[in-house]
Formats: structure tokens, sequence, C-alpha cells
């Protein structure tokens, strides 16, 4: 989120500080809004002359009238405005908080209006649009393949044009996973047993102890490619993102895979991707079948999500297909990329590289750049 950070000063005490402790203040100041540079939260700001500099609008019988000096009579003026990117206002008030320039006057956060200044953003590109000469560069033209090339000031624009809808995106899927956190549960009733590395295990054992189970439906067995030796490349693509279990485990959430496939396979293609999550089989059992990810078409892979109430299990929601990319750090940072997937169904730029889906995933040790798809433009 953007705030507005106004801060304030009483000229007259500042005014008096002996010289080398006013040039410390503004040393210390400029130095902190470096650390806020590096942190990604200083967007921009302006200081401020002398308030005995301003001028005053008003309407006086039909007419401006303009008088010199502050608008308030009051010892404290606006000494300038600092704008801030931060998670929210708690976040915003930390941040400030350690500002050098609290300690001279103080600071007024406010939030900025996303919406009125994405409308306002909209209204500038409109009127650089209609103004620019013929041979100008839009900002949907590309010249060659690539983005047109602007000023700062207009990318930054065109940033918080961008900006406004991303966070409108992220309040979404903000008010998803809270519908998602009260969707209703089903029981699950059948005693299922997995083939585990220590030997048979229940489905309630898969928890490790705590409330929450998450387990990746993970495609390996006959009829995948791969099979018998390695599993699915796009499941092995989406384990290899799923980052470190302590940082699940400390939410009260346990991770296991589940495949169909024989464990002793599973173990041995586990061990060459050097993956640390359990890897349970299936085989044997209609747990494949009863949660949809086996059917007379087919393997499919999928996400399932369990709760437990003491020795009582309960499903609370699957995903799988395209619903599975939440899991996929590597696609999230492709998206945000200029060139993205470089798949053939992203609305891309003319020109852009871009590919078949699928045919560019690999297991991780076996991408060979001489080897790859040729991308098509």
């Amino acid at each position: 989120m953007k705030f507005v950070c106004l801060g304030y000063i009483d000229e007259e005490q500042f005014a008096a500080l002996p010289a080398p402790e006013g040039q410390r203040i503004m040393e210390s100041c400029f130095a902190y809004d470096d650390e806020l540079r590096r942190g990604g939260h200083f967007i921009g700001g302006e200081a401020l002359d002398s308030a005995k500099n301003a001028v005053i609008l008003r309407i006086k019988n039909g007419k401006v009238d303009v008088t010199d000096g502050p608008y308030a009579e009051t010892k404290e003026f606006l000494g300038g405005i600092l704008l801030l990117e931060a998670n929210d206002l708690n976040h915003a008030i930390a941040l400030m908080s350690q500002h050098p320039g609290v300690t001279v006057g103080p600071f007024e956060i406010r939030p900025a209006d996303a919406h009125v200044n994405a409308l306002i953003a909209e209204r500038d590109a409109k009127i650089r649009a209609a103004t620019a000469p013929a041979d100008a560069i839009s900002p949907t033209t590309s010249v060659d393949g690539q983005p047109p090339v602007v000023s700062r000031a207009e990318w930054q624009q065109a940033m918080e044009t961008l900006r406004a809808k991303e966070k409108k995106a992220t309040r979404l899927r903000d008010a998803l996973a809270a519908e998602r956190r009260r969707l209703p549960m089903v029981a699950v009733e059948k005693d299922y047993r997995f083939d585990g590395p220590h030997g048979k295990v229940a489905l309630i054992d898969l928890f490790e102890g705590r409330r929450q189970l998450a387990i990746y439906h993970f495609m390996f067995a006959e009829g995948v490619g791969g099979w018998p030796d390695a599993g699915c490349p796009g499941c092995s693509l989406l384990v290899d993102n799923l980052g470190h279990p302590a940082h699940y485990n400390a939410r009260d959430l346990s991770l296991a895979l589940v495949s169909r496939g024989p464990l002793a396979n599973l173990l041995t293609y586990q061990k060459r991707m050097g993956w640390k999550l359990p890897w349970y089989s299936s085989a044997g059992t209609t747990f494949n079948e009863d949660f949809g990810v086996s059917t007379p078409d087919g393997e499919t892979h999928g996400l399932s999500i369990f709760l437990r109430d003491d020795q009582k299990i309960y499903q609370t929601y699957f995903t799988g297909k395209r619903g599975a990319e939440v899991l996929l750090s590597n696609f999230t940072l492709l998206d945000l990329t200029p060139l993205g997937r470089q798949e053939m169904w992203e609305d891309s730029p003319p020109g852009w590289p871009q590919s078949e889906p699928y045919q560019w995933w690999r297991r991780h040790d076996e991408y060979d750049t001489t080897d790859l798809v040729e991308i098509q433009s």
C-alpha cells in the first residue's frame, strides 16, 4: 500500500539549532531515506520551503483572494512529504517511527487513495495519448518486439496504474481465502493404509501430530511420462517449488506426497531429485480413485487439504490442473518478467518468443540448452 507521510516542523526551533546539529539531523534523515530505498519502501518525496513563503488561495465575494503566509496559526508547519510503500498502516507506522525526522516534529501518515489515483493515472494516460506527436511511441506500441522506452515519470505513472489493479487482485485473493476457510467439510470414513519408508501407515499418521495436512497427488504410475523410473515432469517441477517444510509446520500443517507407484520406485526417484518431503505409495488402495486423481481416462494431479479433530479426519479443499499453480513460485516469478512464461496461450506483444505449453518443462536435472524445444517466434 502507498502512504503519504507529512512531516511537520517548528521552523523557529529548528533554525535555532547549532549548524552542526542541524546538519547531523539532515544527514541522518537522508541516510534513513536511503535505507527505505534499499528496502523498496521509498517511493519519493519533496522538502518544502519555509511556510513564510507560502500563499493561501480563498474565494471571497466570488473572486480568488491571495494572502501571504501559512494557512494555520501554529508553531508547527508542514516541512516535507514522503511517499512510502508499506504492507499496511501498522507497517508504515513501524517504518516511520524509526525516521530521524520524528525527533524534530510529528509525522502524519495517511493511506493514499488507490482508486482515485488510478483514475488520475488513467486520465493522464489519455491526455498524453491525445497530445502526443503523430510519430510518438504509445505505451501499447512495440518496436522490434520490445516495449516502448519512456521517461521514468511516464514509467512510474504506468506502474501506478498497474499497481492499483494488482492490489485489487490481492484483495480478491484475500476474499477467496476467507471464503475457502469457511467451506463445509466432508468426513473421511475409509481407513486408508499407505506404504511408507518405515512400513504401513494410516492417513492420520501423515498428519505427523499436526491438525492440518496437505497431500499433493503426484503422478507416478503406469502410463505417466517417465514410468517406471521417473515421475511426471510437471509434478516434479511443482515439488521443486514447495520449499522447506518448517514454514508449513510452524502453522500446524504437514505436507506429503502420495502416488500410485510402488514405494521402491518413489524412493529411488526421490533420492535422485534430492527431495526431503515424505512420500507414500497408495498402491493397492482406492485412495487415488476416491479422491478423483485416478480415472478411467488416466492419472491427474491435485492438491487435497485435510483437517484433523482428534481421530476424526475431514477433507476441506481440493484443486487440480491450473488451480495447483499457486504452488509454483517459478511461474509467479516468470509472470513478473517481460517475456513471461513464453507459452503460446499467453497474451504477449507481437514478436515475443513463445512455444507450446508443457514442452519446455524438464525435471531439474534434465535441462540442456542444446536439447530444449525451439522457441517459436
